[in-house]
């Protein structure tokens, strides 16, 4: 139904507590957000790695994007380079601003 409206569904927090990896199948989400405590330390913990490529193939099989989340170093960025995630956020690439709305009088 939100589809048919236009919208897009994502999924948050993938790879992080007790977030069930079987609601990606039920939902089939458009973009899957894999969390940062996944890509934390990556470099230093294979089986993070693995993880991250076994998100990768089971968001690959559900059509979805793919964004990790909190990218802080250039060896973070690289292995998500290597294993071609879609896209990437983190302080490595830009600090947060704050945006200011201005009303047009």
């Amino acid at each position: 139904m939100l589809r048919l409206m236009g919208f897009r569904i994502a999924m948050d927090d993938t790879g992080a507590g007790y977030s069930s990896l079987s609601i990606i199948s039920e939902i089939m989400p458009d973009i899957i957000k894999i969390d940062r405590s996944v890509i934390q330390n990556i470099v230093k913990n294979s089986i993070k790695e693995s993880m991250l490529k076994g998100l990768l193939l089971i968001a690959r099989e559900a059509g979805s994007l793919v964004v990790a989340e909190g990218i802080e170093n250039e060896d973070e960025a690289s292995v998500l380079t290597r294993n071609n995630v879609d896209l990437a956020q983190g302080y490595f690439y830009a600090r947060p601003s704050v945006l200011i709305n201005s009303i047009a009088t």
